[in-house]
């Protein structure tokens, strides 16, 4: 008796990671993954913004994404519907990537959004677990082989934050491929793209998918080349800016596309998430159009040709970029970016139906081609984002 209350006692004075060592996982913190549930989500979700409501908003686009998920695991943007109850089927379904009323080819990328969303939430995935536990854990297991570029660099992102939320090595290794997968991408002009054999070079939307998907990976142990930082850096600096805006690709103008806002947005989350080149006058401007171009909800239309062409700011996947910007770079740049955010998500959450708890897909991006679950996704995390990342800048 006396030998086993002396190991009992023994037993109570090791160190909590060596009790972690011998059964759950101990947590090594990590550099841009933040904690999404306990005292530090709560701290941080009162230090930068976030309310009761924004809260309850995620809550319930939780709600929405989960009611609407496939049986056999993750979101699909064009059939979604299928799986609506109640007299009106939700509407706004994904398209072809220009538009085109075809099938939707970036499910696996959809996923993964939806994924983040629920991890951001603080929901950890378990085959065995709540409804929507099950829900996640489903998902996260079709996103082991993605089938598309953009899949690939989101499911990796994924991933990883499901690895830092469960830590049980479940998903650690899947993501560390797809990391590598990532990496051996990187072209000669120190970017990505998703057309490079075309096109001769790295691409804006598609390298910010890709720097997202590794920043997320060096949480789970993923090493970057010692000049990755710096080739995304010069690569940005070397494409055609013109009052804040950005290009889409090196000599875009050859190819029909002309700076833009959204590249900028971008480009300036980018450069933040990476710590890299972020005292240039190039990053300056990029930051000063985002700070120029504050969330309205308000649907604008300009005819040219005969042609009707949205116009306005409301892009949901822009947002996406000037959230992650603003929230690293900080100071009044994220109290009025963020203000404007909520204001916008609050008020246009629909509250009624089969659609309760969802965005409608009215945005540039959304309307045509991402859908009602891509704009779903992406407001969650635009709303999470207090609690998503930690401050890079110390």
């Amino acid at each position: 008796m006396k030998t086993f209350l002396a190991l009992l006692a023994l037993f109570a004075a090791l160190p909590r990671a060596a009790v972690a060592q011998s059964g759950e996982p101990s947590k090594a913190e990590t550099k841009v993954i933040a904690p999404r549930s306990g005292p530090e989500k709560d701290a941080a979700l009162k230090k930068y913004g976030g309310t009761k409501a924004t809260e309850e908003a995620v809550a319930n686009g939780v709600d929405w994404l989960v009611r609407h998920a496939e049986p056999g695991g993750g979101w699909k943007a064009d059939t979604y519907p299928a799986r609506c109850k109640g007299e009106t089927p939700c509407t706004g379904i994904g398209g072809g990537h220009h538009g085109e009323p075809v099938p939707h080819s970036y499910n696996d990328a959809q996923t993964a959004l939806c994924c983040m969303a629920l991890l951001g939430h603080g929901i950890i995935p378990d085959p065995e677990g709540s409804e929507t536990q099950q829900t996640l854990d489903r998902a996260l297991l079709n996103l082991r082989n993605p089938h598309s570029a953009w899949g690939l660099a989101l499911a990796c992102e994924a991933l990883s934050e499901a690895e830092v939320a469960e830590g049980k090595d479940r998903w650690g290794p899947t993501a560390k491929r797809l990391a590598e997968k990532l990496l051996s991408m990187k072209g000669e002009d120190g970017a990505w793209a998703y057309a490079g054999a075309f096109r001769g070079g790295g691409d804006v939307p598609y390298s910010a998918f890709v720097v997202q998907g590794l920043v997320a990976a060096r949480d789970v142990g993923v090493e970057f080349p010692a000049d990755l930082a710096s080739g995304v850096d010069r690569y940005l600096s070397s494409l055609e800016e013109h009052k804040g805006r950005l290009a889409y690709l090196k000599n875009g103008r050859n190819f029909g596309y002309t700076p833009t806002r959204t590249n900028a947005h971008s480009g300036a989350a980018m450069r933040e998430l990476l710590q890299a080149g972020t005292d240039t006058a190039r990053h300056k401007l990029h930051l000063g159009c985002v700070a120029g171009d504050i969330p309205v909800w308000k649907l604008e239309w300009k005819e040219i040709k005969g042609q009707k062409f949205q116009v306005g700011n409301l892009s949901l996947y822009q947002w996406y970029y000037g959230t992650i910007a603003s929230f690293q770079a900080g100071g009044s740049l994220w109290t009025s970016y963020f203000g404007a955010v909520k204001k916008e998500l609050l008020a246009h959450q629909r509250k009624d139906g089969c659609a309760k708890g969802s965005w409608n897909n009215e945005g540039t991006y959304e309307i045509d081609v991402g859908g009602r679950v891509f704009s779903t996704s992406l407001a969650i995390l635009m709303l999470e984002q207090p609690y998503r990342h930690r401050k890079l800048k110390k």
